[in-house]
């Protein structure tokens, strides 16, 4: 629905996108097949899906790898824009933000709001998470997972120290990402959900990204619990009141995590509540096609197309600080060239 120029509604007809998978090998592409198909079972007067680009209104192109390896390239690929009705859909851990569309982890200080969206993972890692019972939390606080940053050490580190056994619980594990995709069981998958079930408010700290929490953040929505989000370059997806849902902590608080959520805790079960709730409204599966067609129609009216790139802005290279001295030295030496490049092309 839109506003006509004397301010009555008017409706315009669902918005017809194609998802491109082209890119991608079978390994990865059977769990967006099996996401296509779960999106086109909705019901939504926004969009519609169709089964080929040339009578797409947009087109979606699902980028970006699930695993680490990969990861820099990713990061340092710059991608042209084919058309102005093309999107990307990147879940990669290093984003570019070159092409306008939808972000699992693109950083604030690169986020620009006329061509970007933060949006969740395009697929489930942990099909074994269901809605639990507000009664089967027992513990304020949960953590379980691998050590993948500075940040998750220091972390698991302080509350450890600290830690009231009948408080809060802290599993460290090896990681496992790449097996996340194995549908024959895993009992890691088991022991991630049994943590979320038994714990009030679960922690999401960034892992390997610079920005975001990941999947930890939506399965626990999905599991009616509260995200504690634990990423100070974290762009959140547009449209939620998350300041009912979850709970933001500074990466410098992490000492304070335990207090913080006392002052929370008489009121976790409504903010449970409204985080599954937000999450069957935008990111379940049958909900994704409805935001992500509202969001292109934005993007689609801002006409900005590849005209705007990326900038690191002050507080971006603080962040840079933060990551490791290799990382962060080749990550600004591309950031410098690509600049360069972009203002020595004819089309620049």
């Amino acid at each position: 629905m839109t506003i006509d120029s004397r301010g009555a509604p008017t409706l315009l007809p669902p918005l017809r996108v194609f998802i491109d998978l082209s890119t991608h090998p079978d390994w990865y592409r059977r769990e967006f097949e099996r996401l296509i198909e779960a999106m086109s079972r909705a019901r939504t007067p926004d969009a519609i899906l169709t089964d080929s680009a040339r009578t797409a209104d947009c087109v979606l192109r699902m980028e970006g790898c699930p695993q680490i390896k990969g990861k820099m390239s990713a990061c340092f690929k710059w991608n042209e824009c084919k058309s102005p009705r093309e999107f990307i859909w990147d879940s990669s851990d290093l984003p570019s933000g070159s092409l306008p569309g939808f972000y699992v982890s693109l950083p604030s200080y690169m986020y620009d709001k006329r061509r970007h969206r933060a949006f969740c993972l395009p697929f489930r890692c942990n099909e074994v998470i269901r809605p639990y019972d507000l009664s089967e939390a027992t513990l304020l606080y949960g953590f379980l997972g691998a050590i993948s940053s500075g940040l998750r050490s220091r972390m698991a580190t302080v509350l450890r120290a600290q830690n009231d056994q009948q408080e809060g619980l802290i599993d460290i594990r090896d990681s496992i990402w790449n097996q996340m995709y194995d549908r024959g069981g895993l009992k890691a998958k088991d022991d991630y959900a049994e943590t979320m079930r038994r714990c009030r408010f679960n922690l999401c700290p960034r892992g390997n990204v610079l920005a975001g929490a990941g999947s930890r953040l939506y399965e626990t929505m999905q599991a009616a619990r509260v995200p504690v989000i634990i990423s100070d370059w974290i762009t959140l997806p547009e449209g939620l009141d998350w300041d009912s849902c979850a709970v933001r902590v500074r990466e410098r608080d992490i000492a304070r995590i335990p207090q913080i959520l006392r002052e929370y805790s008489d009121g976790w079960a409504q903010m449970a509540v409204n985080a599954r709730r937000a999450w069957e409204a935008h990111f379940c599966e049958e909900a994704m096609l409805c935001e992500l067609g509202r969001q292109m129609r934005v993007l689609l009216a801002s006409d900005v197309g590849d005209r705007i790139m990326p900038r690191l802005s002050g507080s971006g290279r603080v962040a840079l600080g933060l990551m490791s001295w290799k990382t962060r030295q080749c990550y600004a030496l591309v950031q410098r060239l690509r600049t360069r490049w972009r203002k020595l092309s004819p089309n620049g």
